[in-house]
């Protein structure tokens, strides 16, 4: 199977000649230059089978554009027939593991059998070079890198090169923020014509996706203004992002009604690559158990927001396996399925327990 995926990035780009799967790199465009790329990514052999990720493959990059889509571009993605997703990635993403998860998702969806989880995706891929450890400095195994991780990741000290990669990677989500506030305003005149054909358009952010979120709405805040966007949906997924600013919810977690009708957030205690990450950053996230004070009905009340908590369906996983804890909406068909009725708009609690 062939699926496209359009993508939007602050990437700079990689060598004249580059393969595709290198077509753009780790490192971000410099600010004196700053520009967005935006174009088609080809992928193959794509399932929705978990198990099968890692033989995805970028085969082609074409209809390269700077800072928006070309006309012929967006006339594809208007003449899809389908509902709008578009993708933020978490941590430890090369340019093509986020091109080739952005296609699993579209299938993985797809494959939930609800018409309205059947999506054109669009990719926002901010600069992470994918790689969570340097092999040559920490040993291999998991139980040695969290013990690691847990060792130096007391009192603020983080001297592991696993924390450091992790907090590099913090950063350049943090610094993208701003253009991913561009990329969605950008998007809105497409986005409002999907829309009046009678569809709909979701926005899926995933892990340290967040961050570069939050950094799209403290963007919008210093510029005095308001997304251009609004969504049908936005699925926040196992962030990984401060859980409460002030003893409450994060002030940009609070602003989502301006730039989606609803904001559904899932959540797992059982999270194990959020408890690293907790530790690292000496504060609870987002994604472990919601806001502090989710349960405020004044705060949240139905309609605008609901949280789902994944914990009761994680599934048992090995020690090599850690990561599939943070994976669980692109892993666990529970998980799926109901995002693809959140997609479907069907009305809903504040709190669901899966």
């Amino acid at each position: 199977m062939r699926t496209t995926v359009y993508f939007i990035t602050n990437r700079a780009p990689g060598p004249a000649g580059a393969i595709p799967a290198e077509a753009f790199g780790p490192g971000m465009v410099p600010l004196d230059a700053r520009s967005l790329s935006c174009g088609v990514a080809f992928v193959s052999n794509t399932s929705p089978d978990p198990a099968t990720l890692e033989q995805r493959r970028v085969e082609e990059i074409v209809n390269v554009s700077q800072d928006e889509f070309s006309q012929a571009v967006r006339d594809d993605i208007l003449g899809s027939g389908k509902n709008l997703l578009v993708f933020v990635h978490g941590f430890a993403n090369s340019f093509a593991d986020a091109v080739t998860r952005a296609a699993f998702n579209r299938e993985w969806f797809a494959a939930s059998g609800n018409p309205a989880a059947d999506c054109t995706v669009i990719l926002f891929t901010w600069p992470s070079p994918g790689r969570v450890v340097d092999g040559s400095t920490i040993p291999a195994g998991v139980a040695e890198l969290l013990e690691t991780i847990l060792g130096f990741a007391i009192k603020g000290t983080i001297r592991t090169p696993l924390a450091n990669r992790y907090l590099d990677d913090q950063n350049n989500a943090r610094s993208s923020g701003r253009d991913l506030a561009r990329s969605l305003d950008r998007l809105a005149p497409l986005a409002a014509e999907v829309q009046e054909q009678g569809r709909k358009v979701f926005l899926l952010a995933h892990s340290m996706g967040h961050v570069a979120l939050q950094g799209a709405f403290a963007a919008w805040q210093n510029s005095g203004q308001s997304p251009g966007i609004r969504f049908d949906e936005a699925v926040l997924a196992a962030s990984d992002s401060d859980w409460a600013a002030a003893g409450r919810a994060p002030p940009w977690l609070m602003a989502m009604p301006t730039l989606a009708r609803r904001t559904t957030l899932y959540h797992s205690a059982e999270d194990r690559i959020l408890w690293l990450s907790e530790r690292v950053n000496a504060m609870q996230r987002l994604g472990e158990i919601g806001p502090p004070d989710r349960d405020d009905a004044s705060v949240f009340a139905p309609g605008p927001y609901c949280f789902v908590d994944c914990a009761g369906v994680q599934d048992v996983v090995g020690e090599k396996e850690v990561d599939y804890t943070h994976q669980y909406y692109r892993r666990l068909t529970a998980v799926r399925d109901d995002i693809a009725t959140t997609f479907s708009g069907t009305a809903r609690p504040v709190r669901v327990v899966l």
